[in-house]
């Protein structure tokens, strides 16, 4: 600001040698009195105009001088546009924190990727149920986490986010900050900016103990199949079993009675056997 109203004095002095032809006492006066109009308009300019502004600007990031207190020479205006950046920034603040908590403490594992795979967020979920800490995650790949034979899926799941598709319900196996592995269950979505895809929002929860459980289940089914198997064998040999003492029986009947009848005829006096 000072150099625009220097300039203008320079221009000043110079117009009126050149048309005064040379430097008198009226040039100089002229000057004089240009010089002095023009410092009084850059103090004025300063301490009441651009200085509340500047300290208002600063003020309104949360950085800086505050403001002064307001004078006659300070509009209205400046001051009501202080209140309201100072409400405004104080609300956003708020906003922004209550944004976070949320973010924190929902009880999904929270992870945002930029569009690298790098992990730029990761809430307090993922944190503690990972075992790592933010300096351990924060700005490494995802795939760094992934264990190996996973790290194929891993690699086609972020394929299908860069190209702008929603992924739900991928499975993926990760080293944990004690290098045990556990499964994980993510769904993800895209994130964009400007049109283009600028990342992922991922929300995961450890299945591992549901695995555990689905595989334990499983195999007992596969028991029961092969009891069940086993059992209806032996219902099987049972009825056939049945069957044949039936007709054993059966057969014994008919020959009694056969024994009987020729007893009679022939006049046999023994008894059929037992």
């Amino acid at each position: 600001m000072a150099l625009a109203l220097i300039l203008p004095t320079a221009a000043l002095l110079a117009l009126c040698v050149y048309y005064a032809g040379g430097l008198n006492l009226t040039v100089a006066g002229a000057g004089a009195i240009a010089l002095a109009l023009h410092a009084s308009a850059y103090l004025f300019f300063s301490f009441i105009v651009v200085k509340p502004l500047t300290a208002l600007a600063s003020a309104s990031s949360g950085t800086g001088p505050e403001l002064p207190a307001p004078g006659r020479w300070l509009p209205s205006e400046i001051e009501s546009i202080k209140s309201y950046v100072i409400s405004a920034g104080a609300l956003l603040d708020e906003y922004r924190e209550q944004h976070r908590d949320l973010l924190t403490s929902i009880p999904d594992i929270l992870l945002e990727l930029d569009k690298t795979g790098l992990i730029i967020f990761a809430n307090k979920t993922a944190l503690e149920t990972t075992g790592y800490s933010e300096d351990d995650m924060l700005g490494r790949p995802f795939l760094d986490f992934v264990t190996l034979e996973w790290k194929a899926a891993a690699h086609s799941t972020l394929s299908t986010l860069k190209q702008g598709e929603a992924v739900n319900n991928a499975d993926l196996k990760l080293v944990l900050k004690n290098k045990a592995e556990s499964f994980f269950e993510f769904n993800a979505v895209p994130l964009w900016k400007d049109g283009a895809m600028a990342g992922c929002c991922c929300i995961g929860r450890d299945i591992e103990e549901r695995r555990k459980i689905m595989s334990e289940l499983e195999t007992a089914r596969s028991h029961a199949e092969e009891a069940t198997a086993k059992l209806k064998k032996t219902v099987n040999d049972l009825e056939e079993f049945s069957l044949l003492a039936v007709r054993r029986e059966l057969k014994m009947q008919e020959l009694r009675e056969m024994f009987v009848r020729l007893k009679e005829e022939h006049a046999i006096n023994k008894d059929f056997p037992a």
